[in-house]
This record gives structure tokens, C-alpha cells and sequence, in this order.
């Protein structure tokens, strides 16, 4: 597959990295040379000096017969006239970043018809979503919905006081409808810095205190997992968000719908009048974020879940760590570099989104439709789980997954079956039907293996 990708900023460079792992051809394009000459060094694509709004530039890409464009600089309108100029020449397919949430509303205009994308990808929405999902899942660190929501995925952080530790995966008991995907364990290197060791997981492997482990199966069974664990719950009342950025506004607008308490923090007045206007029922704080006596005043270190979600990861790693230093418990921090995320673990921050993160997840997904439905990535791209459609004449189809398993790669695991709407733990009896829908789990390497898998 060939794709061509408007924007070698932060997000353009992720998401080419993501798909040239996937084996696709990509061309970059991007006006600054300096930014093309860096993702030349570090990412397996071909790049192209010019503007995506050029339609001469758009005409001779189309010698490299294209498949996709997607627009993924800064600029909402830059984005949109790149897919409209695209479709006109003869692009299959366009996907478009934007930042204003305001052009997904279709009860006015249909601006994916008015400009031609086959696709919007609003990368601060889909963050400040992921933040949500965090916050109404108190105990949880990820929680992901398949399935049309009848399959859940939902990552623990094992509490030190779990006394199981010596018992094997396959005599803890667990509910019948849920399954141990994947295990995070802290471990030492061999130069005595911690990092974190992914384990596909098996009957005999054990779980210890400290491991961040995922679940996924039937979604009733799966929200109540966490008494099997003694991981405490609480409903979140009051949220304290540090950055009055697109992601800040997006994300306080979804609590304050759900009668979640705001406290918004912004230092730029005109931004905060902005704010104040368009939030009315949170309350808006005009401060620096970073100042440590305001932190005091208020009396943050009460708050039950901080945000830091200004537009510098460096500033937000800073709110961050201060917040945990004045006693905030659970802290989450905004960071599109994803470099950034062991370093935040580290500081002991309790949970880093990435918009970066979540919108290549999405377009990775689209790219792949017609056999991948939704895909995840977890711990810097070292797992996935991944929704899969089965066609008729898929390969697996009527094969028992005992028959099935042995000649898939060890780090690759089917989860579970939704068949004409039922549930099921993929076990060695079941038989995966034309129509279903199966969750696994794999390591990102095998994605470019779907198709001889699951095809026909």
C-alpha cells in the first residue's frame, strides 16, 4: 500500500514510523526541510519538499499510484484543502486531521462532503476521551471498549498486598468470561535501570505485586474484576485541570456533562475569557500552572485527579511531578512525545495520554478496514489488541482454535469471540464462524500478517 502524509511535525513523524513498521510505503511531505531531512534519518520514508496544497505536487505523487492522503499538519484549513485537492485528481481515500471539533458536527454541513475526506481524525478529542475513560474507571489504568461495547479491556495495577503471587494464571480462578492478556512487569537491566518487560502470558506464568496486567472478556465480568484483586474504587467528584488548551477545553467540557466538578487553570487572559464563555459550568483560573504557591493556595494537593495538559510536554512533566511532590494522588500528563512516557513512569505519574498515541491508533485501524474494526497500542508500540472482522471466506473459518493455535506465533493470542452477539473465551474447542468478531493480542510486528491469517 502507498500513502502519502501532509506534515512532518511530531504526529506526521509518529504515524509514518508506525505504518513504514507495517511494511507500507510512505512519502512524507512537508514545507520545512529541516523536519524532512530528520524524519529521512529516522523513519524508512521517502519525503517530498513542497505544500500540500499544491495541486502540482498532489498531480506528479500520483505517478506512485497512491492509496491514501492524509493531512496531519498544524492547520485545520491546510488539511482540509489538501484532501479536497487530492480527491479531485484521483486519491482513492483521504483522511484529515483537525483540531476544531466543531467540523465532526454534521447537523448543519456534512464538511466530509464539502472537502472531500473520507476520514476526520481529531486527535486532542480522542486524547481527552482516553483521559475520560480514566478518570470514570477509578482503580483502572486503560480501559478500551469492543465489540460494540460487549467486550471490555481493562488494565489493573496489582496491588503490594496481592497474595496470590505464587499461584499459576491457570489455578487463580478467574471468572470463566475473562482472560489475562498481557502482563507489564518492572524489571532491572542488566545496568541496573528499571524498565518494563512485556509477557504475553500463559497458564503456568504468575501474577506479582506491582505488575500492570490487562484483562479482556465479557464487559459485566470484566468492570467487576476488581474485587478479585482488592484494587479500591471511588466515583471521582472533582478534577483539577492544569492547561487551557483544545485538549483541556475538550476534555472539561465532557466532565462537566457527566456533573464532574472542574477547576480549569490557564495563564493566558484571553484564552481564560475564551474559556469562561465557553464552559460555563467549570470554573476557569486565570494562573500560571507551574507557579508552586498558587499550587499551595488552593489547596491542589486535594484534588482527586490532576491534569496537566498545557501545549509543552516539558511543562506538563513539571505540573506533573510538583502535583505528586505536594501530595495530588492520581496525576495524569498530556505528552505527544511519546519519548517522554518512560520518564513520566518513572516520576511516579499515574498515567501519561498521548494525542500522537491515540490518533495513529485510529488511522492505523482505517487504513487496515474491511479485516481490522479498532486497533490499541500499548507500551510504546510493544503490544496491540486488535478487532477483526471475519469475512466468509476467511482462512480460519471452521478451523477449532486447538488446530489453529500451534502454527500462530507465540506472541500472538486470540482473546475472544463475539458470535451473533454471545461472548466467548477463545478456548481450544471454539470455532471461529463467518461474521464473527475476534479480539486479539499481538506484538505490532505481526500486523502486516493479518491478512495471511485471517484472509482468504
Amino acid at each position: 500500500m502507498n500513502i502519502v502524509i501532509i506534515g512532518a511535525g511530531g504526529t506526521g513523524r509518529h504515524i509514518a514510523t508506525m505504518l513504514s513498521k507495517e511494511q507500507l510505503n510512505v512519502v512524507l511531505v512537508d514545507i520545512d526541510p529541516k523536519k524532512l531531512e530528520k524524519s529521512s534519518w529516522n523513519i524508512d520514508v521517502a519525503t517530498r519538499l513542497g505544500s500540500g496544497t499544491d495541486w502540482q505536487l498532489l498531480d506528479d505523487l500520483l505517478d506512485l499510484s497512491p492509496d491514501i492522503l492524509i493531512a496531519l499538519t498544524n492547520h485545520d484549513e491546510t488539511n482540509l484543502v489538501a484532501c479536497s485537492i487530492a480527491k479531485h485528481l484521483g486519491y482513492p481515500k483521504t483522511i484529515a486531521r483537525v483540531k476544531d471539533s466543531r467540523f465532526l458536527n454534521q447537523t448543519r454541513l456534512d464538511f466530509s462532503h464539502i472537502f472531500d475526506v473520507d476520514f476526520f481524525i481529531a486527535p486532542e478529542l480522542l486524547a481527552a476521551n482516553d483521559v475520560l475513560k480514566y478518570i470514570i474507571s477509578p482503580g483502572s489504568l486503560t480501559v478500551e471498549n469492543f465489540a460494540h461495547g460487549a467486550v471490555q479491556m481493562r488494565m489493573l495495577a496489582i496491588p503490594k498486598h496481592w497474595k496470590k503471587s505464587d499461584t499459576p494464571l491457570m489455578n487463580l480462578n478467574l471468572p470463566k468470561e475473562i482472560i489475562v492478556g498481557l502482563i507489564s512487569r518492572k524489571i532491572m537491566d542488566p545496568e541496573g535501570k528499571p524498565h518494563k518487560k512485556i509477557i504475553f502470558p500463559h497458564g503456568n506464568d504468575f501474577i506479582l505485586p506491582g505488575d500492570e496486567v490487562t484483562f479482556i472478556g465479557e464487559t459485566k465480568a470484566v468492570t467487576e474484576l476488581h474485587l478479585n484483586f482488592g484494587v479500591k474504587q471511588k466515583t471521582i467528584k472533582s478534577i483539577v485541570i492544569v492547561g487551557g488548551s483544545i485538549l483541556g477545553e475538550n476534555l472539561s467540557g465532557l466532565l462537566a456533562a457527566r456533573d464532574i466538578d472542574v477547576r480549569l487553570i490557564e495563564k493566558d487572559y484571553e484564552r481564560c475569557k475564551f474559556l469562561a464563555e465557553h464552559l460555563p459550568n467549570c470554573t476557569i483560573i486565570h494562573q500560571d500552572g507551574t507557579d508552586a504557591e498558587f499550587f499551595r493556595s488552593e489547596k491542589i494537593n486535594n484534588a482527586e485527579v490532576l491534569v496537566a495538559c498545557t501545549l509543552s510536554d516539558e511543562i506538563n512533566l513539571v505540573i506533573a511531578a510538583h502535583a505528586k511532590l505536594i501530595g495530588c494522588e492520581d496525576v495524569v500528563a498530556i505528552l505527544s512525545n511519546t519519548s517522554y512516557v518512560p520518564l513520566a513512569n518513572q516520576m511516579g505519574i499515574n498515567h501519561a495520554i498521548s494525542p500522537v498515541v491515540s490518533a495513529a491508533d485510529h488511522i492505523l485501524s482505517h487504513i487496515l478496514s474491511g479485516t481490522v474494526t479498532s486497533l490499541v497500542s500499548f507500551y510504546d508500540n510493544q503490544a496491540e489488541i486488535i478487532e477483526i472482522n471475519i469475512a466468509t471466506n476467511s482462512k480460519v473459518v471452521g478451523i477449532p482454535l486447538s488446530e489453529l493455535g500451534p502454527l500462530l506465533p507465540k506472541d500472538f493470542l486470540i482473546a475472544m469471540i463475539q458470535n451473533r452477539g454471545r461472548i466467548m473465551v477463545a478456548n481450544g474447542d471454539r470455532i471461529i464462524s463467518p461474521g464473527d468478531t475476534v479480539i486479539i493480542l499481538t506484538s505490532p510486528q505481526h500486523i502486516a500478517e493479518l491478512d495471511d491469517i485471517f484472509g482468504s
